[in-house]
């Protein structure tokens, strides 16, 4: 581990899937040099929010973690969301999905403390609250008709005239809206590479351009991998490879399957003299969302396109985002185009994560299938799995629901 001074601010950076179009923060030497040892104590295979998050938890713990990642930290899925950390705003079918939200969102903003004082760097972690509008008492009927969370959600009601003084950029005509104070956003990327920094500056080892992972598993459980950068062993592999994961655990005879749903997503900046001003809180609508970041951008999102994996953007979705989106903020045809950026997300069969202990392999762990929550659901994921390597089962977490195992138990898959 490369030992370091006191850490500087980073500026805060933008978090579209462009490489070039922003900067990015270097990580420590380990990254790019061989290790003294192929050897970990535990080996996270990922190097997405969820891989990075179970990084910076198990070294906080003082546990021995070397992560491996493909490509480069948070180049996947990661690097594309929109960051939200919706736990009131986002209808969570599953009880356990809605108490992970709520429990993770807090959690991140504790963890924004302790990043902030290891490494200096800014998240755009912000906390400003979502409206989510309405165009009649009608849809509001619809809505609340149509949602499966409602108890625990902290949210007030703004009538017509207390969204007129409280969003002056929002349409004059909205019917009213629910505000919820709670809820936070953050820059995806500066998220996952803060994880990532901050788990070096504990003693984790990261290595980036890591190809070709094969798991080596005996009758004893797990022994390591096999990469074409050479060996390692460990005694825990965590899989935390978002679409990858499937192929991974498909080498050990586990089937966990995963679908791709492409989502694309723009960038607008508001000019300072426009008129209505740039939105100061995140709109989320049900056909919809508008998140000002703290990179002075404004994020429009997003569409779901099941069973796509290409990272193209086409017109048409483009149109209709602007189109339902200058509909709740006027300002935004007249703002400036940005860019667009296209990211695939990993959905499961009942729409909950793999998060846990792989039954029959002593040593292997899943963290993946989060869909269009993984940013919300880092920290408590990061949190559980740090959990089970020390010893405590799902059980006494209370996270059962989550098994990997799951599907097989219930006959979704043969």
């Amino acid at each position: 581990m490369v030992q370091r001074g006191p850490s500087q601010p980073e500026e805060v950076i933008d978090s579209s899937c462009e490489q070039d179009k922003f900067k990015r923060l270097p990580l420590s030497e380990t990254s790019t040099k061989k290790p003294e040892t192929f050897h970990a104590e535990t080996i996270i295979v990922g190097g997405g929010v969820i891989g990075c998050a179970i990084a910076f938890e198990l070294a906080s713990r003082g546990q021995e973690v070397l992560l491996v990642e493909q490509s480069e930290i948070a180049s996947g899925a990661s690097c594309a969301a929109a960051g939200m950390l919706a736990a009131d705003s986002e209808d969570f079918a599953h009880p356990l999905m809605a108490q992970a939200a709520y429990d993770s969102r807090e959690l991140l903003h504790k963890h924004k403390e302790q990043i902030s004082a290891l490494t200096g760097m800014d998240l755009g972690l912000r906390r400003n609250g979502f409206i989510t509008p309405f165009r009649s008492y009608g849809d509001l009927s619809k809505y609340k008709d149509r949602r499966n969370t409602t108890s625990g959600v902290q949210q007030l009601w703004w009538d017509r005239s207390t969204v007129q003084r409280e969003a002056l950029w929002l349409n004059r005509d909205t019917y009213g809206a629910y505000y919820r104070s709670l809820e936070s956003e953050v820059l995806p990327v500066s998220l996952t590479r803060a994880y990532a920094r901050s788990a070096e500056m504990m003693g984790a080892r990261i290595l980036e351009g890591v190809q070709d992972v094969q798991l080596i598993v005996d009758k004893h459980g797990v022994q390591g991998i096999k990469t074409a950068k050479g060996e390692m062993c460990c005694k825990h592999i965590i899989i935390a490879a978002g679409l990858h994961g499937e192929q991974l655990m498909h080498q050990v005879g586990i089937v966990l399957p995963s679908s791709p749903v492409k989502g694309e997503i723009m960038a607008v900046r508001f000019t300072t003299d426009q008129a209505g001003g740039r939105p100061d809180r995140t709109v989320y609508a049900e056909d919809v969302y508008i998140v000002p970041k703290a990179n002075g951008e404004v994020w429009i999102g997003a569409t779901s396109l099941p069973g796509r994996k290409d990272h193209s953007v086409s017109a048409n979705s483009m149109q209709r985002l602007i189109g339902a989106a200058s509909y709740w903020v006027p300002g935004i045809k007249e703002a400036d185009f940005v860019r667009a950026w296209a990211g695939i997300r990993p959905s499961t069969p009942d729409g909950l994560p793999y998060i846990g202990k792989c039954e029959g392999i002593s040593g292997l762990y899943a963290a993946y299938g989060h869909f269009r929550n993984g940013i919300l659901l880092s920290a408590i994921t990061g949190r559980w799995i740090a959990d089970m390597v020390e010893g405590k089962s799902a059980e006494e977490i209370g996270i059962e629901a989550f098994s990997p195992e799951r599907l097989n138990r219930k006959g979704v898959m043969s």
